[in-house]
């Protein structure tokens, strides 16, 4: 066992290395032991780190990134005296995909916060919720997260882009610490992002266009409806459009008119542009599919617009 005595922000810092988990491709997950005593402060416990990834860089860049956490966190525990901390880790290998969470626990009152850190073991790179799902990932994760956090009781918390998850069994799975939403006893909340309840549709750049001054996207209309298993009924004579869904009525729209029901026809609303036709195709603000059809939408970092349906 090889011991590195190294002195960082007045603190002794004790490292012993250990190989804990092996994976396939010759990639381990080792451990480092860390060991601060001093001024009421107590850290301890143990951390990851890589090797045999076949790209060294990145390897090395992962590595940094998880010893930035620890020293992120060991100054912030710094301030906050009396102060005992133990860290601990867990990793999770699905197919090319490794999750990598660090815990760092308060003995004084059983709160727990965690840190991931996602990658792509054979592509070399690190896996966001918007990586793994789509543009709409965070979007989908937060309706998921909210509806479950309601149906436990607890509070909710916004999943944003440096939430904590793991992916397992191709899902996802949100962490929030012990204390952070509910009380310390409970545990850490974890919900369960499936990955097969969102259903993506992309628009290229080239097939939507923006209209006014307020940069309004103008998306076509059937493509996205037949993808997502709707049907158009078109009355000429009116220039109406029934949108249905398993024979079942949906939406109403008129061209040129500024009115759209909803479901049911309960609501006639208005959004920010009429429906129009454009080169013989119908088109409506991307704002019909989330207003009126509840779906998910977002612009990825090519331009594209991403429309999702997804389940809860």
């Amino acid at each position: 066992m090889k011991k590195i005595l190294t002195i960082f922000l007045s603190f002794i810092l004790i490292f012993s290395f250990t190989f804990k988990n092996v994976y396939a491709d010759n990639i381990n997950i080792g451990a480092k032991t860390i060991n601060i005593n001093k001024n009421n402060i107590i850290i301890y416990g143990e951390y990851p780190f890589i090797s045999g990834l076949k790209n060294t860089s990145f390897q090395s860049n992962v590595n940094k990134k998880i010893d930035n956490i620890i020293k992120s966190k060991t100054t912030a525990y710094s301030q906050k005296t009396p102060s005992k901390i133990e860290v601990y880790y867990d990793t999770i290998q699905d197919e090319n995909n490794l999750s990598i969470i660090i815990y760092f626990k308060n003995i004084y009152n059983n709160d727990i916060t965690p840190y991931s850190v996602n990658i792509d073991i054979e592509n070399n790179k690190y896996i966001t919720i918007n990586d793994y799902f789509g543009a709409n990932g965070i979007n989908y994760s937060n309706k998921v997260v909210s509806n479950k956090a309601s149906n436990m009781g607890v509070a909710y918390k916004k999943v944003t882009e440096t939430t904590p998850f793991y992916i397992k069994n191709k899902n996802t799975y949100i962490i929030y610490g012990a204390g952070s939403i509910t009380f310390s006893q409970k545990g850490n909340i974890i919900f369960e992002i499936p990955y097969n309840n969102l259903n993506n549709f992309n628009i290229s750049k080239e097939n939507y266009y923006k209209k006014s001054e307020y940069n309004v996207k103008m998306v076509p209309l059937r493509g996205p409806l037949e993808y997502f298993g709707y049907t158009m009924n078109w009355e000429m004579g009116k220039n109406t459009i029934t949108i249905l869904k398993n024979g079942k009525f949906v939406s109403y729209l008129v061209i040129g008119e500024n009115r759209y029901s909803d479901k049911n026809n309960k609501v006639i609303r208005q959004l920010e542009f009429a429906p129009e036709i454009k080169n013989g195709k119908t088109y409506v603000p991307i704002s019909y599919f989330s207003e009126i059809l509840e779906m998910l939408f977002a612009v990825d970092n090519q331009n594209n617009i991403i429309i999702s349906s997804y389940k809860l």
